[in-house]
């Protein structure tokens, strides 16, 4: 049976399309699964369904694998923000493939009712071990794929009774069910020439390359994309340490991040408190980088310092912790480690400078940032109780945005976290250095306010 291939995080609305397509379609969490399933020609898929705004997968790099192994299936989104009747949103649609845009809210018969429903089964497909599908120079695809389009997306190939390989239908072509249907008595897959899809896959290529500066994408893509590359980068230090390699990609991303940054402020309300909920949710060190440049902005520190400097400190503080005696710390609130456990943690400043200093060649000016990075104005921090002038002013803003952190994962109410900001944190650090960080945390608790009242107009 050929089924909808659901591939989001949203728990909810899963669960709903659960219910209302009566475990008939195919729905997942995860990428891999997903890929996995898109990869393999005996999986009968109608369409794919997906979200670019959600940072457990890259929209981009899915789609560029669907592209190769199953160009002729309709992919659609799921994305509120995109109005795909516009120059804009045809401009995008274009340039990914995409066939059709959604909110998220629809029900599951609508989603569905773009594809065709006249092959149900594959009882035409032979069932015996199909012919070699391998031919030089093209790609083969699932005949089945194809009753869910309407057109065909390049011109489509397949072999005849002697051997050869023939032109079937033209790029651009009308899909007929019926001569499809015959063509799958005796075929179970058509072909593409691989240059005809390395085409498409440049062209998905270039519009991730400069996606970023792209008015048309959302600022939620832009977010999701940014996300995804932080976490492989963390997921890479974690496995194989550091070294030379691996900062230039940090700082690449970095640098994806500050522009980011710089753009999301200028958006429509909601997207800067958006941002930062998921740095949150991807990792303390991408949350205290994206932090650490909101308040670099606001205290009108140089860019290239900002990130050379404090953002691939915020992203290397941690590195002692993900490897210890007691598995990965790096994680875990300080106040809740036992005495042995958080004898260890206040050493990984000092640890983690080390670790960075003898495996790369980042500024001395970085390594103090890094160990200095739970220090505080009046001496109160640790490893060393460093304070005073001697204290980095950028290692000052680290070290408050991770005592932010911590409070912040302790409360769920933001007038909570506030109080307690007030009372126990703020008098251990300067007063322009707080203030700023008030005017970063006031802006995104504003367009947290604002946000939650938009979408509660619009009855979401």
């Amino acid at each position: 049976m050929n089924r909808p291939l659901f591939v989001h995080s949203n728990g909810q609305i899963l669960d709903r399309l659960i219910k209302e397509s009566n475990n008939v379609a195919m729905i997942t969490t995860s990428m891999v699964q997903a890929l996995q399933w898109i990869t393999n020609p005996d999986m009968e898929i109608s369409g794919v369904f997906l979200s670019p705004d959600d940072t457990s997968f890259s929209a981009f790099r899915f789609l560029e694998i669907a592209l190769t192994h199953r160009p002729a299936l309709p992919v659609f989104l799921f994305e509120s923000t995109l109005n795909r009747n516009n120059e804009n949103g045809q401009r995008v649609m274009k340039s990914t493939h995409i066939k059709g845009i959604f909110s998220g809210t629809e029900p599951f018969q609508t989603l569905i009712s773009s594809l065709k429903t006249h092959l149900t089964t594959t009882d035409v497909v032979p069932r015996k071990v199909p012919q070699e599908s391998i031919i030089a120079g093209y790609t083969a695809l699932p005949i089945s794929d194809f009753f869910t389009g309407t057109h065909y997306p390049y011109n489509i190939f397949i072999v005849a009774d002697d051997g050869a390989i023939r032109l079937f239908a033209e790029k651009e072509s009308s899909i007929d069910p019926t001569y499809l249907s015959k063509a799958a008595q005796r075929n179970r897959y058509l072909y593409v020439r691989e240059d005809e899809v390395e085409e498409s896959r440049t062209a998905i290529h270039t519009a991730k390359s400069n996606f970023l500066d792209n008015p048309d994408y959302p600022p939620g893509w832009k977010t999701a994309e940014v996300m995804v590359n932080a976490r492989a980068v963390l997921n890479e230090m974690k496995q194989a340490g550091v070294n030379e390699s691996l900062v230039e990609y940090t700082q690449a991303m970095l640098g994806d991040l500050f522009k980011l940054i710089s753009k999301i402020e200028s958006d429509e309300e909601g997207t800067l408190s958006s941002m930062i909920d998921k740095a949150q949710k991807c990792d303390r060190s991408v949350f205290c980088a994206s932090y650490s440049m909101l308040i670099c902005k606001q205290l009108r520190f140089e860019k290239t310092a900002t990130l050379e400097i404090l953002g691939l400190a915020s992203v290397l503080q941690d590195i002692a912790l993900y490897k210890t005696p007691y598995g990965d710390l790096s994680d875990k609130l300080s106040d809740e480690l036992p005495p042995q456990q958080l004898a260890y943690y206040q050493q990984h400043p000092t640890q983690s400078a080390d670790l960075v200093a003898h495996h790369t060649d980042v500024p001395q000016v970085t390594l103090q940032v890094i160990r200095q990075h739970h220090e505080r104005k009046d001496k109160s921090g640790f490893p060393n109780r460093v304070g005073g002038t001697q204290l980095h002013p950028m290692a000052e803003i680290l070290s408050l945005i991770n005592s932010y952190y911590e409070v912040a994962k302790k409360h769920t109410s933001d007038a909570e976290v506030i109080i307690t900001l007030n009372k126990t944190i703020f008098p251990h650090y300067s007063e322009n250095i707080v203030n700023a960080f008030k005017q970063v945390l006031g802006n995104i608790l504003k367009d947290k306010i604002h946000a939650a009242h938009a979408a509660q107009v619009a009855g979401i």
